[in-house]
């Protein structure tokens, strides 16, 4: 038998008789096992992330409403800033009857007095809103700015009221959104309704005249101007055929305006000469 030690192998010596070596496990088999151990501990850990993301996004969904985290709205606040506000335009023909659709996209909108406007590069389009009287200069019907009633009155029945940055339009004689508009620092207007429902609504005056309104279509909202002189009756027709929910009337004829496009160009419609009357009104987003 041989007794001699192996590099590999230990020798117990005990006082009970001779012993069969014991081999040592090697170096290579502690590494196999570090490797391994370290393996399932990155298993682990990814198992535990992947976990807590679907948790995450789950918390992201309550009672059926997307809910935004922190995180989602500093991303769109920087997508506010790489991609500005901005108005579009579509010339578009309805029957025989063309018009032009300016929307304003990413805008906040507004009530402003005076033509200081013009010289304010933040505006990006600008349409006179309420009427104004010719005897004395008054505005026609209820008109808020900040929460401030400017004027009252239910001259007309369409009304436009813009809370917390959002415009609503539609017809009533009595309606809660000016009170809100009183309260939350919001913005009101009344002018003639042209559509509600996506049923024309008759006006008693039977001119004709370059048209403009306020309309919503989809759920959006737009500046819809004719190119030809209308009647109420025509316009309001030619909206509905357009596809257009609600609309109300804003100041026509040679009302002026502008908007800027997205290169940044203003584009102006009407004549200067309608700014020169005393309490002018603009419904303006930025």
């Amino acid at each position: 038998m041989n007794y001699d030690i192996e590099e590999s192998e230990v020798r117990i010596i005990s006082s009970g008789g001779k012993v069969p070596p014991k081999p040592q496990k090697s170096r290579t088999f502690y590494i196999v096992l570090l490797l391994v151990a370290l393996a399932v501990v990155c298993g682990v850990v990814a198992l535990v992330f992947a976990i807590s993301s679907q948790e995450e996004e789950k918390e992201l969904f309550i009672q059926g409403e997307k809910q935004l985290s922190v995180s989602t709205l500093s991303a769109r606040s920087d997508s506010l800033r790489i991609h500005p506000a901005y108005v579009t335009k579509c010339d578009t023909v309805v029957g025989r009857v063309k018009l032009v659709m300016l929307t304003p996209c990413r805008a906040t909108p507004s009530l402003q007095i005076g033509n200081e406007l013009l010289n304010d590069t933040s505006v990006l389009l600008a349409v006179q809103a309420a009427g104004v009287r010719e005897d004395n200069g008054k505005i026609v019907g209820a008109f808020v700015v900040k929460g401030e009633l400017i004027s009252k009155g239910e001259a007309k029945a369409g009304f436009c009221s813009i809370i917390n940055d959002k415009i609503t339009i539609g017809v009533a004689d009595a309606t809660p959104q000016l009170e809100q508009a009183l309260t939350s620092d919001g913005y009101f207007f009344r002018q003639y309704p042209l559509v509600v429902g996506r049923q024309p609504v008759d006006n008693r005056p039977k001119g004709r005249a370059l048209r403009k309104a306020l309309v919503e279509k989809e759920g959006k909202i737009h500046v819809v101007m004719s190119k030809d002189q209308l009647t109420f009756q025509q316009f309001s027709q030619a909206l509905v055929e357009l596809g257009v929910d609600n609309a109300i009337y804003l100041v026509g004829a040679d009302a002026m305006g502008f908007y800027r496009d997205r290169q940044g160009k203003t584009m102006v419609f009407g004549s200067t000469s309608s700014l020169g009357i005393q309490n002018v009104n603009f419904l303006v987003w930025r």
